[in-house]
């Protein structure tokens, strides 16, 4: 009797909740995501520490597992001081590699970037008599009911200021970045202490949990994190494998055949190419005008060394260093990019493939398992 009664005001009290909660968001609808901003905001260096927790850890567990652990077998000292090792080597490279970023490839880039803004104006004009000057050889002009040089300086109008808002996005988003190391110090001594004591604090977690809820709920719980956790990091591993290697080898290309902004075209696609389907294709149309506007005589060229560069990447090298991580199809991939795109922007784009990867998976384990309780083969259906 006592248990009815314990079970109907659990109830009536997850009800009510749920009424205050809609009484909430109909009354003052911004009240909850002002919460959660200022939520972020106060936590925001614990979050920023927790990504580069989380970015940091895969290298680091690379070298712990693959260099430190082997040679701990035969040295003891070396055994008990692994993580510290491991850790301290990832920051080493990782540091030589922003170092190396900051000071070599950075001024360049912003060079390339002020020069080529600089420059679109005098681009646009030796563009339009460039195309001017071919279509009077092709004598297509008489036939053609139209003022073609209006159509066309509109036109290479209209992509200049496409292509020019696209690059002060990239300026600003350059001193963005700038300006964000400098209050990074926190977040990085909370990441540094993630890392040491991440088996800790993983123990600290799942106590909390397995007092609170019951055991087969929290083996859910950790499978998920699990599994988020593993995709994450294939995803953004593969990635970054697959854009370095793409990057080298786009500026290696473009340099030997001389083609104008090597370097900016070698950064750009790659980052672009992190957002499958569209990115890769945006970043070479925006390459290919940027071309267009500077040499328009290579622009054949440039694009043919891109494709053949892409095919052999998207065959050979993409396969091997990414592979089907993500276990998604082109359609859900594609889902994922449009649904994250409208709701978060570039960053939901970027995060919706991995975590619809994690959805998707156990989604299907889910109705598997329902389907073999119930002894369903669909296939015979």
């Amino acid at each position: 009797m006592n248990k009815l009664k314990d079970l109907k005001l659990k109830n009536q009290l997850i009800i009510s909740t749920y009424i205050m909660v809609f009484l909430v968001l109909v009354i003052k609808p911004t009240l909850i995501p002002n919460v959660l901003r200022k939520l972020i905001i106060a936590f925001k260096p614990f979050i920023i520490g927790g990504v580069i927790a989380f970015l940091i850890n895969i290298p680091m567990k690379l070298i712990e597992e693959k260099l430190i652990k082997p040679l701990g077998k035969k040295y003891k000292t070396i055994e008990k001081m692994s993580r510290v090792i491991a850790l301290v080597s990832t920051l080493i490279i990782v540091s030589i590699l922003i170092s190396a970023f900051i000071n070599y490839i950075v001024p360049q880039l912003i060079d390339s970037l002020i020069t080529l803004t600089d420059g679109i104006p005098d681009y646009i004009k030796s563009l339009q008599s460039y195309i001017t000057e071919n279509l009077n050889k092709l004598d297509l002009i008489k036939y053609l009911n139209a003022d073609i040089p209006s159509l066309i300086q509109k036109g290479l109008l209209y992509l200049s200021n496409i292509t020019n808002m696209l690059i002060s996005n990239l300026f600003n988003f350059t001193l963005g970045i700038t300006n964000f190391f400098v209050n990074l110090f926190l977040a990085i001594i909370i990441a540094i202490y993630i890392l040491l004591s991440k088996e800790k604090l993983s123990i600290q977690f799942k106590k909390a949990i397995y007092a609170f809820i019951s055991e087969k709920k929290c083996e859910k719980i950790i499978y998920v994190i699990k599994l988020t956790h593993h995709k994450f990091s294939r995803f953004i591993l593969g990635q970054s494998t697959d854009g370095l290697i793409l990057g080298t080898v786009f500026f290696i290309a473009l340099s030997l055949f001389k083609i104008p902004y090597a370097l900016l075209i070698s950064i750009l696609i790659p980052i672009s190419n992190f957002v499958p389907i569209f990115g890769t294709y945006l970043g070479i149309a925006i390459s290919a005008f940027i071309i267009l506007m500077v040499k328009p005589n290579v622009v054949i060229l440039f694009l043919v060394i891109i494709i053949t560069i892409q095919q052999i990447d998207g065959k050979f090298i993409y396969p091997v260093v990414v592979g089907n991580s993500l276990g998604l199809s082109s359609l859900w991939i594609l889902l994922a990019i449009v649904v994250g795109g409208n709701l978060f922007g570039i960053l939901g784009m970027l995060l919706g493939m991995p975590l619809l990867s994690v959805v998707y998976e156990i989604f299907s384990q889910n109705v598997n398992k329902r389907l073999e309780d119930k002894d369903i083969d669909v296939s015979n259906k």
